[in-house]
């Protein structure tokens, strides 16, 4: 009797022990379930606003080499007339905000880089901008249309289109430049919350945002913010570090994306903030940045305005 009672009382241990194994295991494989799957989320959430940001770049670049074969603008630069270009621009950038809703400004430059006229202020013509303007030097230097998220006085989307008079001659480049306003309200529709962050140190350079409130290292370029969301990253200032893919609070998750390079160091990026509780997602695939938008083409045929191939950097 004692010998039986001892069996069933090995088999009851091995039996619980095996129960606990499996428990274990089933503990562990729900959570690498769930962190998969929480994984997939952030991936998706971060390649909407991904998305929603090249096709801001893409709309102000095409904008951009539409008013690059304008004639009254390609005049006015050969001639040296740079009131009368204001007054044209002012004309298409009212015509773009009553069609589209969009606010855009528009910057017009020399062949040498100089300001020659800008639609929403009256100075600064005949400034140089080749020493903190890259894109500028690298559409002189290429004659090719280029966009990106661009450091100069403000930080903003930049698309920048070679201008070439009647004789196929560079004559200059046109800007269209357009605030991450857009890009920050399309992103709500999403779920998406959103900062656009720019590194302290270029304030030097971008002197139009020295009264924006500061977070840390950065300042926030939206006057109007989503507020319990600085009040979240002013609690947990490591959310603002980009160590990790993303971090979790209680039920959001914070992530963020870069938004452009200034002598090969980041000057800014776009925080995002979301539920980690969302129940209908799509699985989309797995997104990469890739960085900035080049137009690459041959120039006699941009010259036509015959778009070749698009180079994703």
């Amino acid at each position: 009797m004692i010998l039986l009672f001892k069996s069933y009382k090995k088999t009851f241990i091995l039996f619980a022990l095996f129960i606990a194994i499996l428990l274990y295991f089933l503990y562990k494989y729900n959570n690498i379930l769930n962190q998969r799957t929480l994984d997939i989320l952030v991936s998706n959430q971060v390649q909407i606003a991904q998305n929603e940001l090249e096709n801001q770049k893409n709309q102000a670049l095409s904008l951009a080499l539409m008013f690059s074969k304008n004639q009254d603008i390609i005049e006015n630069l050969s001639q040296n007339k740079n009131i009368e270009l204001k007054k044209e621009l002012v004309k298409l950038i009212e015509i773009i905000k009553t069609y589209t809703k969009q606010k855009i400004d528009i910057q017009i430059h020399t062949k040498d880089l100089e300001v020659f006229t800008r639609s929403w202020e009256d100075k600064d013509f005949g400034l140089k901008l080749e020493s903190f303007r890259e894109g500028l030097v690298k559409v002189k230097n290429t004659q090719e249309p280029y966009v990106s998220s661009e450091l100069g006085k403000r930080f903003n989307i930049k698309a920048i289109a070679p201008i070439f008079d009647r004789n196929n001659t560079f004559i200059g480049s046109i800007e269209v430049i357009v605030d991450f306003s857009l890009l920050v309200e399309r992103l709500k529709a999403f779920g998406i919350n959103s900062l656009v962050l720019l590194e302290t140190k270029y304030l030097d350079i971008a002197e139009y945002h020295k009264s924006n409130k500061i977070l840390e290292n950065f300042i926030i370029l939206q006057n109007s913010f989503n507020k319990n969301l600085f009040e979240i990253l002013s609690k947990n200032p490591e959310y603002l570090k980009n160590d990790k893919f993303y971090y979790e609070t209680k039920d959001k998750i914070i992530t963020q994306i870069p938004l452009g390079n200034f002598e090969n160091s980041s000057v800014g990026v776009l925080l995002i903030c979301f539920d980690k509780n969302i129940k209908n997602f799509s699985y989309l695939p797995k997104y990469e940045y890739l960085g900035d938008i080049t137009i690459k083409q041959d120039k006699k045929d941009f010259k036509n305005n015959q778009k070749k191939e698009i180079i994703i950097r």
